[in-house]
């Protein structure tokens, strides 16, 4: 009789000492809202002259392959023209703090073919981007920024399949604890 009354007790204790130690991640998933983002920055070239660049940003709630977030911040300058709104200056600064985060840290990649080369610059961010400094010099048409935001470059491919299992076994907790809510 008592070994059926620990049993009894066991299962009953272990989804709730489970639930207690999983609280924080099944806080985090509870919000709602896309606030994970792939980002892709493309860099054409042909015959060593810049052609063209794409900037490339899409939802990616479940994207395994981000090694570490950590926070990032980075400055830099822009050109404006007179009277350009806060709106439009305020988009140009994210756009071009994106790109600088995606050079500095992110993962590159290299295609060729013939004179054309194609540079890829990946990673994930966690919106929002925070505008921490926005000063603009209007005599010289210029503004000054710092933007910080929480990024991770994505892992190399070799890594993939470690990321997509441990992604895996966190949405089986995830999705097991639902049950409970």
């Amino acid at each position: 009789m008592p070994d059926n009354c620990n049993q009894r007790l066991l299962y009953t204790l272990l989804p709730a000492l489970l639930l207690f130690f999983f609280m924080p991640i099944i806080t985090t998933h509870a919000s709602e809202g896309i606030t994970t983002y792939y980002i892709r920055y493309d860099v054409k070239s042909s015959k060593n002259r810049i052609i063209d660049d794409k900037l490339l940003m899409v939802p990616s709630k479940n994207d395994f392959r981000a090694e570490k977030f950590s926070q990032i911040s980075t400055t830099g300058v822009i050109s404006s023209a007179p009277g350009e709104s806060n709106m439009s200056i305020n988009k140009r600064i994210k756009n071009n703090s994106l790109k600088t985060i995606l050079v500095n840290n992110g993962l590159k990649s290299v295609k060729t073919r013939d004179y054309d080369t194609v540079i890829s610059y990946e990673g994930v961010v966690i919106t929002p981007l925070n505008i921490l400094k926005n000063t603009c010099d209007n005599e010289q048409n210029r503004c000054f920024y710092e933007v910080q935001v929480e990024f991770s470059p994505i892992a190399f491919p070799d890594k993939w399949e470690t990321l997509n299992m441990k992604n895996r076994i966190k949405k089986i907790f995830y999705d097991f604890f639902q049950l409970f809510n």
